[in-house]
Order: structure tokens, then C-alpha cells, then sequence
């Protein structure tokens, strides 16, 4: 974190960030200053300072940290995927099963029909038989 020059602030993100190599020799060999350049949210004022290594370290992902965070993320597509492919599997048996009932109730629906029919032409032929055998004449007297 930097301060503001001006106001005495603490700026917590930098605008824009580089990477400084030393021009003395002596700190050639060590790893480069990070520099950046920050705004002051209460005086709205730009000015540069070194972002310190503890800074640096929590900007920074390491790699070996992102392949793992992937790798779990890829286990847990699998397992999602692995269960999507067992729910279609039980979906399409549902279906299957669904689809044979349903040719069942629609076969039962032709018997129905044929038995209606059937029952009309016995209830006719009851009706004939009366008038033939001179039942509903009878019927007709008692009343």
C-alpha cells in the first residue's frame, strides 16, 4: 500500500504498474522493484511509489496454484457429467416405459369402443326380441 504525498491517504490499487531493474550493480542480481502509479481517493491526486514485495506476492497467481484450482474445476464438470448421463439414462427408460403404457391404455380405448358398440346391438336386439315376442304390448296395458 502507498500513501498520498499531499493528504497522508492510503491508496490501495494501483492505476498502472511496471517493473524497475536496478542500474547499480550491486542490485543487478536481485529480483526487480515493482512501480506503480496510484490515485488518492480523497484528494483525487496521481503519484507514483514502489509497491511493496507483500503487495506484489497477492497480485500475483501462481501457476501451480491455477492448474489446481482447473483440475478441480474439471473433476467437478465430470461428476456433473457423469450425473447429467445417469439422469438421461433413467429419463429415457421413464419414457420408454411411459410409451408402452400409453399403447396399452390406447389398445384398452379400441376394446372400449368395440364393447360399446357390441352392448348398443344387444340392447337392439333386446328391443326387437320384446316386440317380436309381444312384451312391450303387455308392458303397455299394465300401465
Amino acid at each position: 500500500m502507498a500513501r498520498c504525498p499531499k493528504c497522508g491517504e492510503e491508496a490501495t490499487s494501483a492505476v498502472k504498474t511496471w517493473s524497475i531493474f536496478s542500474r547499480k550493480p550491486e542490485e543487478k542480481e536481485g529480483s526487480p522493484k515493482l512501480m506503480g502509479i496510484f490515485e488518492c481517493i480523497k484528494c483525487k491526486t496521481r503519484f507514483r511509489a514502489v509497491i511493496e514485495p507483500e503487495t506484489r506476492n497477492e497480485e500475483t497467481v501462481s501457476i501451480k496454484n491455477m492448474v489446481e484450482k482447473i483440475k478441480l474445476i474439471q473433476g467437478e464438470l465430470m461428476q456433473t457429467l457423469k450425473n447429467l448421463r445417469e439422469k438421461i439414462k433413467t429419463l429415457e427408460t421413464e419414457r420408454a416405459n411411459l410409451m408402452i403404457e400409453i399403447e396399452k391404455l390406447k389398445s384398452g380405448r379400441v376394446k372400449v369402443n368395440a364393447l360399446e358398440s357390441e352392448v348398443i346391438m344387444l340392447r337392439e336386439e333386446v328391443k326387437s326380441l320384446r316386440e317380436l315376442l309381444g312384451y312391450a304390448e303387455e308392458k303397455e296395458k299394465i300401465k
